[in-house]
């Protein structure tokens, strides 16, 4: 059994076949579903989608740091949690300017707003996920100012060696998408990545593996991803099959 730790099921994308989706992916092995909200909208949805799909889907509340500076506060996004929340996220920071976002002109809202889903985290006991893109030297900053660290993991994950280093003392988990089907850079890294710290996702709808780029992807092609790392990390695809679904369900509790 897989489990696809990250993909956005509730999205409009899915809105026309959104059964036939999660039915193709349980026919390749892909039993369950982690869908994260990335705003307030898209986080009641993915709860609604969880209650629908009990034991199957599982949701988790975020703000995505692009939304930073919409003057959210902890109430607003306590008070959309319910009982399917099993995580927090995704949340985090990103300075890639994206579609008129001044991503780092909003750095100082994006870093309050991360802050903010952190101690959340931490006062519910819940794992973090965390979307970092050109920001890992403050994403390590912010995480060390807390109290105490959540367990959590770096969504998407395109890093280089140190950061994986400094992800996996930290006790965080990295989480493997698409890209690693194709990503050269990724592929250089990938034999440093400890096995007990992966995890599958596909990100759905972005991000599809190769052979079925410029498509939209599916939680059906997690197969095609762990048979990518299985490769690159002279292992068999049923090690890691069997790790990543044990270090989902250790992380998630589900």
């Amino acid at each position: 059994m897989y489990i696809d730790t990250h993909c956005h099921l509730n999205f409009s994308n899915f809105d026309e076949d959104r059964a036939m989706v999660i039915g193709n992916a349980k026919k390749a092995g892909v039993k369950k579903f982690i869908n994260p909200g990335d705003d307030i909208k898209t986080s009641l949805s993915a709860a609604e989608l969880a209650l629908q799909n009990p034991g199957v889907i599982y949701a988790s509340v975020g703000i995505h740091p692009y939304n930073a500076g919409n003057k959210l506060e902890r109430k607003d996004i306590v008070k959309i949690m319910t009982n399917e929340t099993i995580a927090i996220g995704e949340c985090g920071l990103d300075y890639h300017s994206y579609k008129g976002f001044d991503a780092v002109g909003k750095k100082n809202e994006q870093i309050g707003l991360f802050d903010t889903q952190l101690h959340i985290a931490l006062e519910f006991n819940l794992p973090v996920i965390i979307h970092s893109r050109d920001a890992f030297a403050d994403i390590f900053n912010v995480l060390d100012q807390l109290p105490a660290l959540p367990r959590g993991v770096f969504h998407c994950f395109s890093g280089g060696l140190e950061d994986i280093r400094n992800i996996t003392d930290r006790g965080f988990y990295i989480g493997l998408d698409g890209n690693a089907t194709y990503s050269k850079q990724l592929a250089m890294v990938m034999p440093s990545i400890p096995l007990d710290r992966l995890l599958l996702e596909t990100d759905s709808p972005y991000l599809p593996p190769e052979g079925h780029r410029g498509e939209r992807e599916e939680p059906k092609y997690i197969p095609l991803i762990a048979q990518a790392i299985a490769k690159l990390q002279n292992k068999d695809v049923k090690d890691i099959e069997e790790a990543t679904t044990y270090n989902a369900q250790t992380l998630f509790t589900i």
